[in-house]
């Protein structure tokens, strides 16, 4: 299941190293496996899905944040992913119960 790669992750952290590539990856991993849950995709349909670049972006951003804040968000913070890609992901969420 991949709305980012690791390659698309990198560039987008301006990232050109390998050292990091294992940490990046189980960031990268978390991250579109959290926004595909999120939107409700059907993981059968991930093969054939293409994101709309504003998905691809918000997952973009919360890979990053997890990646530069490892830990839990600071004290006296709201939020645990960007609020940006809260808004974004907003307007792609499943709402049905």
């Amino acid at each position: 299941m991949e709305l980012i790669t690791l390659v698309q992750f990198k560039d987008h952290a301006r990232i050109a190293h390998d050292d990091d590539d294992a940490e990046i990856q189980l960031k990268v991993d978390a991250a579109n496996e959290y926004v595909a849950g999120l939107v409700d995709i059907d993981p059968a349909e991930l093969p054939a899905y293409e994101p709309p670049a504003d998905v691809k972006q918000a997952t973009l951003m919360i890979a990053a944040h997890w990646f530069e804040n490892r830990e839990n968000s600071f004290p006296g913070t709201i939020a645990e992913i960007p609020l940006d890609a809260q808004e974004i992901l907003l307007n792609h969420r499943s709402w049905a119960f």
